[in-house]
């Protein structure tokens, strides 16, 4: 009974110290949003044409790339939910309609290797097309990253959450996905960020009115639970 005790203590202290670590990063990030359909658009790029989705329309493939309602919802592939290229790449133009500092851009894959995402170039502009900075990631994880298996279209999707060193001021983003066999198949994109105005001018109306989201910190652990399923690398440039 007193060594159930003690390990009992144990594990509230360690729940306690738990509890305090996540309270940190939530307020730290108090004034991120997650970016969506709800404040962003997404187009094609220049490079694509008029209709190159597999079984969709561009509109309703365009529609699926944005619209996750937070950085940790679950997404699930479906003919209906899915965003699928067949035979090529597929540019991405994303318009956030003011400059936002961002923190942390996630992406939803393809749960398996037949369909899955292999390399997203993304390049990031200011207000004015001036270039900010770019990001490689070269063998995202599969989808299902964080699930045991085995998988499926039943399997849950998670975000794998990518920290951005450059931060300030981006409006524009292109992205060009690409899958080693010519397939291109993923659910969702999405971005974290404050408005840029907000550093300067926090007591402005749009300011106060940001939805906290859970900090950069905290969704790198829920990313690192899945680490060794699948390796990658990304490379950063400013």
């Amino acid at each position: 009974m007193f060594m159930r005790r003690i390990i009992q203590m144990k594990m509230a202290r360690k729940l306690i110290f738990t509890l305090m670590f996540v309270s940190i990063f939530f307020t730290g990030n108090a004034q991120a949003v997650y970016l969506n359909n709800s404040n962003i658009s997404v187009a094609l790029g220049s490079s694509m044409t008029a209709e190159p989705f597999s079984n969709r329309t561009t509109a309703a493939s365009l529609a699926s790339v944005i619209d996750a309602p937070s950085a940790i919802a679950k997404e699930y592939h479906t003919q209906t939910t899915h965003v699928w290229v067949s035979g090529g790449s597929l540019e991405l133009d994303f318009d956030f309609g003011t400059e936002y500092d961002l923190t942390t851009l996630h992406f939803w894959n393809y749960w398996g290797e037949g369909y899955d995402v292999d390399n997203i170039a993304f390049t990031f502009f200011d207000d004015a097309m001036l270039l900010v900075g770019t990001l490689d990631v070269v063998n995202p994880f599969l989808g299902g990253y964080l699930e045991t298996g085995p998988f499926s279209d039943s399997t849950p999707l998670s975000a794998q959450n990518y920290v951005l060193n450059f931060p300030t001021e981006v409006q524009f983003v292109n992205a060009v996905l690409t899958g080693s066999n010519g397939e291109v198949d993923f659910n969702n994109i999405g971005f974290t960020g404050q408005l840029s105005i907000c550093a300067t001018n926090p007591s402005l109306p749009q300011c106060a009115s940001q939805v906290p989201v859970p900090g950069t910190a905290l969704l790198l652990a829920a990313g690192l639970a899945g680490i060794g399923f699948r390796r990658h690398r990304s490379k950063i440039t400013a």
